[in-house]
């Protein structure tokens, strides 16, 4: 069995999560921040959307070799990534030394680093090391082309394909094979894994468990209304959208701010 994800990031701010289950994918892979400077604002709503359908989703940590491994945990935290993390390792992360910095800062944090990204072309530029101990590697090789990503896959050599070829004394776990797999109307990074859901799951671990899923569902729901379309019973915006509680309330405010100017107004013109 093959399964396939999608990788997600701010660059697609906006993209359904339930499309994405949709289409066919069996979890995502969202960006969670980078070096010791960057929140992807995008993380906290993929992960409750992903939450409120029960899709698997690990966020991700981009490595940067110029900035401290405690201090890139840190921002990690910061956006509540969770406690298992995928981290990026590629462009500016550095040499294997910084690699393993890393992982041991997120160790030392009581994050486990579940997945990898490695991919074969810069394992090449800092010198070919050994991968073996490397967690969950995920490599990379595209072979062109665009639509959907199983076509992609199939046309690439599908099990059998160049993203599977060890390297560095280890095995990939998962290939991200394709930057253009339509999905939910955008292209996308799209990655496959050989196994059941069962083995996915396992790998990428789960932060939460049924109760908290459950738990955060509800908030949701009351914060952001059924299937995030606010609620009814609370009004409507100039544009004819339900008001969540948070808009309800901010008219609410306005409107007694409103009476107590008019009260004060009236208290000075009867008593000049």
């Amino acid at each position: 069995m093959t399964l396939y994800g999608v990788d997600i990031s701010n660059w697609q701010a906006g993209i359904s999560i339930p499309e994405i289950a949709a289409a066919g994918f069996s979890w995502v892979e969202a960006k969670v921040s980078e070096g010791d400077y960057l929140q992807d604002p995008t993380w906290p709503e993929f992960l409750a959307s992903a939450r409120e359908i029960g899709l698997p989703i690990i966020g991700y940590h981009y490595a940067m070799a110029d900035c401290a491994p405690a201090a890139q945990v840190r921002t990690w935290l910061a956006n509540n990534g969770g406690a298992n993390a995928m981290i990026d390792f590629e462009g500016g992360g550095g040499d294997i030394g910084d690699f393993w910095a890393l992982v041991q800062a997120f160790d030392d944090a009581g994050v486990n680093v579940a997945l990898s990204y490695l991919p074969q072309w810069y394992w090449e530029q800092i010198g070919s090391p050994d991968l073996s101990q490397v967690p969950g590697l995920v490599a990379s090789a595209y072979p062109g082309g665009s639509g959907y990503a199983s076509d992609i896959y199939a046309a690439a050599g599908g099990d059998s394909g160049q993203g599977w070829t060890p390297y560095g004394h280890a095995q990939p776990l998962i290939w991200q094979f394709s930057d253009q797999a339509s999905v939910a109307g955008m292209s996308l990074d799209a990655n496959a894994f050989r196994g059941d859901i069962d083995s996915l799951t396992a790998l990428i671990g789960d932060d939460m468990t049924p109760q908290q899923a459950q738990q955060l569902q509800d908030i949701w729901d009351q914060l952001r209304g059924p299937n995030g379309q606010g609620w009814p019973q609370l009004g409507h915006n100039g544009k004819g959208q339900n008001l969540t509680p948070v808009d309800a309330l901010a008219g609410l405010i306005a409107t007694v701010n409103g009476l107590i100017a008019d009260v004060q107004a009236l208290k000075g013109a009867t008593n000049p």
